[in-house]
């Protein structure tokens, strides 16, 4: 399955909020990972079945003594926890003393995500640099999300960053999306944001924007949120894994075809000479100008 690894360059731009957001939902099952080097606040942020606080030593802190000898996916689904909503959770760990002295062991730990049977691994990395200790997760990750503030300092900031880690991300099959976190006020901001961090980088994308949406955030904390689904955060967030998840496609086994259209003597099979394409479905802003 898939690795996606949320990543963020400096200050606290919303990275763990749209790793949270987009295991939440993203179109197939996922396992939500804590590994924010600085100390994790995942397992604070999101409650059990009964309310209750995620036990925090239970996750990266209580599979790391295990590693050494090897991590199966299996071992790792044995270390997570039931969130409130059913989203599993790795929880992470309480600070950078011990995410340091994990050393080699987040290749091992890197390598076990990506194989993780039955779902797709949404990992929180908060900030990352080229010597970051737990960088075997931006390396292995099948699509890297960089989440930015359209503010001059963060821009510059994640521009470097990714010019860091360039020789790596622009030469892989690692597909790098930048993510802004702003209100709609910003859009502009954003899309300029966009072009001074891509400059001419083609392997970078712009997936799009999240919304700044502090009274929608509760629902990662524990509050309650009236018709979650209908808020700009849950709106905004179910484009971003879409988009996201789309530019995994490639990276998945294409399912065995069935029914008239796997038949190449079918019409509706494309290499059929008799096959007719159908008309592409109109856009939205098309759409709205013939009814305005």
């Amino acid at each position: 399955m898939a690795l996606v690894t949320v990543m963020s360059a400096k200050g606290a731009p919303g990275a763990s909020t749209t790793a949270m957001l987009v295991a939440a939902l993203w179109p197939q099952d996922t396992l939500l990972v804590d590994a924010d080097p600085s100390g994790g606040d995942v397992a604070l942020r999101l409650p059990r079945l009964d309310g209750r606080a995620l036990d925090r030593d239970r996750g990266l802190l209580s599979l790391l003594p295990l590693a050494r000898r090897g991590v199966t996916p299996e071992l790792v689904r044995e270390h997570s926890q039931t969130a409130l909503g059913g989203q599993r959770v790795l929880a992470g760990l309480a600070g950078p003393e011990q995410s340091r002295a994990v050393g080699p062991l987040w290749t091992t730990l890197a390598e076990a995500f990506a194989r993780y049977p039955g779902a797709d691994v949404v990992v929180d990395a908060g900030q990352v640099h080229s010597q970051s200790p737990h960088l075997a997760l931006v390396h292995h990750a099948d699509a890297l999300l960089v989440v930015y503030r359209p503010t001059a300092w963060n821009v510059l900031h994640t521009r470097r960053r990714l010019e860091a880690l360039a020789d790596h991300l622009s030469d892989s099959p690692t597909r790098v999306g930048l993510v802004g976190v702003a209100t709609a006020q910003q859009k502009a901001d954003c899309e300029a944001a966009v072009a001074t961090i891509r400059g001419d980088w083609r392997w970078v994308q712009d997936l799009g924007v999240v919304a700044h949406d502090p009274k929608a955030v509760v629902m990662f904390e524990g509050g309650e949120v009236y018709r979650p689904e209908r808020t700009l955060l849950a709106r905004s967030g179910r484009t971003l894994a879409d988009a996201a998840y789309a530019e995994l496609a490639p990276l998945r086994p294409v399912p065995p075809a069935d029914g008239p259209a796997a038949d190449p003597d079918h019409p509706d099979h494309p290499d059929h000479p008799d096959h007719r394409e159908e008309p592409a479905p109109r856009g939205a802003d098309e759409t709205e100008a013939a009814t305005a």
